[in-house]
């Protein structure tokens, strides 16, 4: 049943996460451009990513959403875990441009009181 509303999704195959995901830094800022489904089976890459960025020490991140073509609850884990690994380190981290159906579930869930959403 996974593998059917994942191919519904628009996936390629049931086994295979669709996320891109594109590192830059400018003026001390690095921006993470994500693109594609944040699920179960792709959230762990976008976890590890965040994790290895702050722990480089680059702790002023923009996690540009804007590619999101579906979003479940286990990446609102991720944006927390990273809110508070970074909120720690004394650095900031914004959400930048999610799609509506993504800024909903943001406000619906109460994060976007807590996370910093643009």
């Amino acid at each position: 049943m996974c593998a059917a509303v994942r191919l519904l999704r628009g996936s390629t195959a049931a086994n295979e996460p669709e996320l891109k995901l594109d590192v830059s830094r400018e003026d001390r800022v690095t921006t993470v451009r994500v693109g594609g489904e944040l699920d179960l089976a792709s959230v762990p890459q976008l976890r590890s990513a965040l994790t290895d960025l702050i722990g480089r020490g680059e702790v002023r991140l923009v996690v540009d959403l804007s590619g999101v073509t579906f979003c479940d609850s286990t990446a609102l884990g991720v944006f927390v875990g990273a809110h508070r690994k970074v909120a720690s380190c004394g650095g900031t981290i914004e959400f930048r441009e999610p799609p509506s159906t993504l800024r909903n579930l943001l406000v619906v869930s109460g994060l976007d009181q807590i996370l910093t959403v643009r």
